[in-house]
C-alpha cells in the first residue's frame, strides 16, 4: 500500500473512532435523558390516578374537573391497576403479566415509591396509605414518542457519520498527495539520475521539514557518489598513464635493438634504458602495493608506542642517505618537558612512511630550501608541523591533493607519482588522527599532522 493510501486510511480511521466515540456518548445522554422524562410524566399520572381514584370526594369541583381533563392525557399503551397492600408480588405479575423485579416490589413497599423499566414498558407505582386503608397504585405505558425520536436521532447520526467518512476520505486523500507531492518529485528525480548526469541535483527548499532533509541528504550522497566516480576514474586514468609509460619505453628500446645486431656497448645502453624503466615502474608498483595496504583489513596492525621525536629524526638520517642536500631543519623549541608527550600508539611503519612522504616532499618541492619540523603538544592531541618555502599548491587544486596520482600543474616537471599525500591521508585516519594542508602558490606549504595523545582512547578507522 503507497503511504498516501495509508495516511488517507489512517486519518479516515482516527476521525471516524472518535466521531463513532462522540455519536455514542451523544445517544447514551439523549436516551438517558428520555428515560428520565417520561419516568417523570408516568410519576404525575400515577399521582393524578390515585387522587382520582381515592381523593375525589376531597377535591372541589373545579379542581376535580380541571384533574380528569389531565387524566384524559393518557400515554401511550397506558393501563392503570389498583392492589390492596396485601397482595403478593406473583399475583401483581399474574395481574399485570409482567415479569416484574423483586426490587421494584420492595421499594413499593418500603418507599411507597417505585420504578423501572422492562423491555420497552414503563412501570411508576405509589404505595397509598390513609387511616385504615392502603392499596398499590400502578401504572404501566410504552414512550413512543421517545422512541421514534431515538429512532430519527440514530438515523441521523448514522447518516452524518457516513457522510463524513466519504469527506474524511476525499479531504485525506486531497491533503495526502499535496503533503507528498516533493516527496514523489524527488523519487522521479533519483530514478532519472544515472551515471551520465551525476551532476544534477534535486530541488531544495528553507524549510525545515523531513522532505527537506531528505532532499539534502540525497543531495550530499550524490555528491559523494560524483566526487568517488571522478577520484575513480582520475585514478584508473592516471594509473594506466604511469604503468603504460615506463612499458612503452621498454618495448620501444628492446624493440628497436633487436631490428639488427648490435654492439657490445649498444646493448649495455639497451639494458641501462630497460632498467631505469623497470625501476621505475617497480617503484610505481610498490606505491601501489602501500597503497592498497591501507585499503586491507586493518586487524592486523601491529600497535606500539612510539616516540615522535625519535621518528623525525630516523626519516631526518634515511632522507640525509638518499638526498645529502636537504636542509630539512628540527625545532626543538616547543619540544614539551615531559617525554610521555611525545609518545603516540600506532603502526610504526605507516607512520615512518607518513611522515617520510610529508618530509621528502616538503624537500623535493621546495627545491631543497629550508623545511622546519616542529612538534607541539597538548593534553588532547600531538602535532608535527611541517613547513617549507616551495612552489605551494594553487589554492583551486588542494582539494585533489588527496586523489592518487594526482598532480598539480607546477610540480609536474619534479619526479614522482602523486602518492605521498593520498597515502598518509590513509594512515593518518588509520590511527585515528588527520592532516592539514595550508598553501600559498608560490610561497610554501605548511602540512600538520595531528594523532591522538595516547591517553586518548585509540581505535583504527578507516
Amino acid at each position: 500500500m503507497k503511504i498516501k493510501n495509508k495516511i488517507t486510511l489512517i486519518f479516515v480511521i482516527l476521525v471516524a473512532t472518535m466521531q463513532l466515540v462522540i455519536f455514542s456518548i451523544i445517544y447514551v445522554f439523549a436516551s438517558d435523558y428520555r428515560t428520565n422524562e417520561f419516568f417523570k410524566k408516568l410519576r404525575k399520572r400515577t399521582i393524578i390516578a390515585e387522587q382520582s381514584h381515592f381523593e375525589k370526594n376531597k377535591l372541589g369541583t373545579e379542581v376535580y374537573k380541571d384533574l380528569l381533563k389531565k387524566h384524559l392525557q393518557t400515554l401511550p399503551e397506558e393501563h392503570e391497576y389498583i392492589f390492596p397492600t396485601t397482595t403478593t408480588l406473583h399475583q401483581i405479575i399474574s395481574e399485570i403479566e409482567i415479569d416484574i423485579p423483586e426490587p421494584f416490589y420492595t421499594d413499593l413497599v418500603n418507599n411507597n415509591y417505585a420504578e423501572t423499566k422492562i423491555g420497552d414498558t414503563f412501570l411508576s407505582g405509589l404505595n397509598y396509605k390513609e387511616q385504615d386503608r392502603s392499596h398499590f397504585v400502578i401504572l404501566t405505558a410504552n414512550d413512543e414518542d421517545g422512541l421514534d425520536e431515538l429512532s430519527k436521532l440514530v438515523n441521523l447520526l448514522v447518516f452524518l457519520f457516513l457522510l463524513t467518512i466519504l469527506v474524511l476520505f476525499f479531504l485525506g486523500s486531497f491533503f495526502a498527495k499535496r503533503t507528498l507531492e516533493p516527496l514523489a518529485r524527488i523519487i522521479e528525480k533519483v530514478n532519472n539520475i544515472r551515471v551520465t548526469n551525476l551532476h544534477e541535483r534535486l530541488e531544495t527548499t528553507n524549510n525545515k521539514d523531513e522532505l527537506s532533509e531528505l532532499a539534502n541528504t540525497f543531495n550530499g550522497m550524490l555528491d559523494r557518489l560524483e566526487t568517488s566516480f571522478e577520484i575513480q576514474s582520475n585514478f584508473i586514468n592516471n594509473a594506466s598513464h604511469e604503468l603504460k609509460n615506463p612499458l612503452t619505453a621498454i618495448l620501444g628500446q628492446t624493440e628497436i635493438a633487436l631490428l639488427k645486431e648490435r654492439s657490445p656497448q649498444e646493448y649495455t645502453k639497451v639494458l641501462e634504458g630497460v632498467e631505469t624503466e623497470a625501476l621505475r615502474l617497480d617503484a610505481l608498483i610498490n606505491s601501489l602495493l602501500k597503497f592498497a595496504q591501507t585499503e586491507s583489513d586493518e586487524k592486523g596492525l601491529l600497535i606500539t608506542p612510539i616516540r615522535l621525536d625519535e621518528l623525525i629524526l630516523e626519516v631526518k638520517e634515511n632522507i640525509d642517505l638518499i638526498n645529502p642536500d636537504n636542509k630539512i631543519e628540527i625545532d626543538f623549541n616547543d619540544f614539551p618537558e615531559n617525554p610521555d608527550l611525545l609518545v603516540v600508539e600506532g603502526n610504526y611503519g605507516l607512520i615512518n612512511i607518513a611522515l617520510n612522504n610529508v618530509l621528502d616532499n616538503a624537500s623535493k618541492f621546495s627545491d631543497n630550501k629550508k623545511v622546519i619540523v616542529k612538534i607541539v603538544t597538548n593534553n588532547a592531541s600531538i602535532k608535527i608541523v611541517v613547513t617549507d618555502q616551495g612552489v605551494g599548491i594553487p589554492s583551486d587544486e588542494i582539494k585533489n591533493i588527496y586523489q592518487p596520482f594526482y598532480r598539480a600543474a607546477n610540480v609536474r616537471n619534479v619526479k614522482g607519482y602523486g602518492f605521498g599525500l593520498p597515502l598518509t591521508n590513509k594512515i593518518m585516519k588509520l590511527h585515528s588522527g588527520t592532516i592539514e594542508v595550508f598553501s600559498e602558490h608560490k610561497k610554501g606549504t605548511i602540512v600538520t599532522l595531528i594523532f591522538p595523545n595516547k591517553h586518548q582512547k585509540f581505535s583504527i578507522s578507516k
